[in-house]
């Protein structure tokens, strides 16, 4: 069972199986940071929260939007799914350094 679940990670030593561990941590952290700033501000990633000046007036930014957190949501729910095979890629490292 321990052979397939390697073959299917695409990792052969311990080295690799922490490589893919870091990445994909690397990559829980990013969406769960995006998705709690996104649920927590209202607003999308790339839209400003506060006023602009364009010219000579001021612009305000969009009010939070009901939808903005629920995406946010859902971007953690993608990191906690990047969660998962950062888990599994340290124990098979640990698996493969002991035993």
């Amino acid at each position: 069972m321990s052979y397939v679940a390697v073959t299917l990670a695409g990792a052969d030593s311990p080295g690799e199986h922490l490589q893919l561990a870091a990445f994909t941590a690397m990559a829980a952290v990013v969406f769960i940071w995006v998705g709690r700033r996104q649920r927590r501000t209202g607003r999308s990633l790339l839209a400003p929260s506060e006023t602009m000046r364009a010219g000579d007036r001021l612009i305000h930014p969009s009010p939070p939007s009901r939808g903005h957190r629920t995406a946010g949501c859902v971007w953690i729910g993608v990191g906690c799914v990047f969660v998962l095979p950062a888990v599994f890629n340290v124990v098979a490292a640990i698996h493969g350094l002991i035993g």
